[in-house]
């Protein structure tokens, strides 16, 4: 008997991928996603995408997802460096655990940052299943 049930690794990927694809066309809303979607969101990234490490410039040269800019939440002028960030471009934006970045997440909304996607597992949970990073 064949199993209809089973998924393909690939699959699942580009099945997450779709469906952030989707959650993208609705603008300003900040959405949770896992590691699993934020790395098919990066097989096929957005026009625009912008990937922002939200922890301290120490922690993100000892590694951080590729292509991702840094904004130190921690370091007092995180309110100012927003402002420079366009407004309707998406972010994945994400810090070591997803605490830091929830409360960013809090900040670029008020400032009227859309389409945000918090990976709010962390770097930590990207580095457990031995996804890619850049020093």
């Amino acid at each position: 008997m064949k199993n209809t049930q089973h998924c393909t690794l690939p699959r699942i990927f580009r099945l997450a991928a779709l469906l952030v694809l989707v959650l993208l066309a609705v603008p300003a809303l900040a959405r949770d996603i896992s590691v699993q979607d934020a790395a098919a969101l990066l097989e096929n990234p957005p026009q625009g995408l912008i990937i922002l490490d939200v922890r301290t410039p120490a922690e993100f040269s000892a590694g951080h997802l590729p292509g991702a800019v840094n904004m130190d939440y921690l370091g007092g002028s995180f309110e100012k460096q927003i402002e420079s960030l366009p407004k309707d471009a998406p972010v994945l934006l994400y810090c070591r655990t997803g605490n830091r970045s929830a409360r960013a997440d809090e900040a670029m909304t008020k400032a009227g940052i859309g389409n945000i996607l918090h990976m709010h597992e962390g770097i930590i949970a990207w580095q457990r299943l031995d996804l890619p990073v850049e020093k």
